[in-house]
């Protein structure tokens, strides 16, 4: 609804990307795992890792014992870091039938873009094809405040230059549902990357379905 209460047509679609188009999370697990054993730790707990990231909390400050001198740490982290970073870039696949459904919202109309807590430089988004369809892509470089603050919504509906009644944020864990509900837009949660059902609907977003190859057919239900 408009500040009139008229229904809005949701014409701009927002999407999250490690686990909502990007089928990363198993990727930053495995970073997780590699510097635990670096730090002779044990692999932390899958659901423990998980929870980080839907939370918006840092590896770095909660996985690792306070025991642990701060720049063993950052050593053991910095050592990874480029490797894993070009793994990141080279080999992140789409969730399975992600770049169709980019496809068929473009080619449907509707203007699209990305509001990530990762960086904006997402090279394998042209590998798939995909690339050019987002009109903005916003990451963690461009805001103050990540999610689950709005930033990076919001300054994606202003490069889109889109009003947040027609615009629907689409995410896999409860920060996404959160930065959506506090940017004033729709939001639907996915299932294909941190959280299960029972998560995500904590949190009350608008929809939730199984991943974004719902997205086509639901939007076209919507007003």
């Amino acid at each position: 609804m408009d500040s009139r209460g008229r229904a809005v047509t949701v014409r701009t679609v927002i999407f999250d990307l490690d686990g909502t188009l990007a089928d990363s999370v198993e990727l930053f697990y495995g970073f997780a795992c590699e510097v635990a054993s670096d730090l002779d730790l044990p692999p932390p707990d899958r659901e423990a890792v998980f929870d980080l990231m839907r939370t918006g909390r840092s590896t770095l400050t909660h996985l690792v014992p306070a025991s642990i001198p701060p720049e063993r740490v950052n050593a053991a982290f910095n050592q990874r870091g480029a490797e894993w970073l070009r793994r990141y870039f080279e080999d992140t696949e789409p969730v399975t039938g992600a770049p169709e459904t980019v496809r068929t919202l473009h080619t449907a109309g509707f203007s699209l873009g990305i509001a990530t807590s990762s960086g904006r430089d997402v090279p394998f988004l042209a590998r798939w094809g995909i690339r050019d369809l987002f009109a903005a892509i916003v990451g963690r470089e461009d805001v103050v405040e990540r999610k689950p603050a709005p930033d990076v919504i919001v300054q994606c509906l202003g490069r889109l230059q889109r009003s947040r009644e027609e615009a629907v944020y689409v995410g896999d864990s409860p920060i996404d549902i959160q930065a959506g509900r506090a940017a004033g837009v729709r939001t639907v949660g996915v299932l294909t990357g941190t959280s299960d059902y029972a998560v995500l609907a904590a949190e009350q977003p608008d929809v939730i379905v199984e991943s974004v190859v719902e997205l086509p057919a639901l939007l076209a239900q919507w007003p």
